[in-house]
């Protein structure tokens, strides 16, 4: 005989299921296109509980912005007193991890942060990416290590080799004959962690 889900399960499925599908629906259209509705019926829960557990769609946004994003914070709190260099290699893997699982996530952003749709959800992205500005890709104490170089071309540089493969368009990426999969992004993090330690050449004699 199957046990009764009590009704702190039950809150959780319909709050995790809600989670599920507005990531599901925001990553594969537009904020402005995607209704509570829609959210509701690929959730398979009425449209009344996006009120009840998170006010409104963009609450609902915010919330599942977090939810993605929580590894990323987590490191974060890691790195605030950490200024060590292996710490390069822990945050070009943490990013890839977290990417890997939803590559369509960059994507997303990279859409939403240049489309001219509504200002409220980019307002929601810059709340929760600000605060991580200066960790990420890596730390400012990191940054200002790097001797002869200006650190925020470091951090430039770092930016490009980590987010640009996830938001290369797939026509691009198939002309000079990358297939973007877990295997390709994998050996790309560790080229990318050996470029940035070793240098293009290596050491020279």
């Amino acid at each position: 005989m199957t046990e009764p889900i009590n009704q702190t399960e039950a809150a959780n499925q319909v709050r995790e299921a809600l989670l599920s599908a507005a990531r599901s629906c925001f990553l594969s259209s537009n904020y402005d296109k995607v209704s509570i509705r829609q959210i509701a019926d690929e959730a398979g829960v009425n449209m009344a509980m996006i009120r009840y557990y998170f006010g409104n769609k963009l609450g609902l946004f915010e919330a599942m912005m977090i939810e993605h994003l929580k590894p990323v914070i987590e490191r974060s709190k890691l790195i605030r007193t950490t200024d060590t260099k292996s710490i390069m290699a822990d945050i070009i893997n943490d990013f890839h991890q977290s990417m890997s699982v939803t590559p369509e996530f960059p994507r997303f952003l990279f859409r939403l942060m240049n489309s001219e749709g509504s200002m409220e959800v980019k307002a929601v992205v810059f709340k929760l990416f600000t605060p991580l500005a200066n960790l990420l890709p890596m730390p400012k104490p990191l940054l200002e290590k790097c001797t002869g170089t200006d650190p925020m071309l470091v951090k430039m540089s770092m930016m490009s080799l980590m987010v640009f493969p996830y938001i290369i368009p797939a026509p691009m990426a198939e002309l000079h004959g990358f297939k973007l999969d877990s295997d390709f992004y994998s050996k790309l993090t560790q080229h990318n962690i050996k470029l940035l330690e070793q240098g293009l050449f290596g050491e020279q004699d």
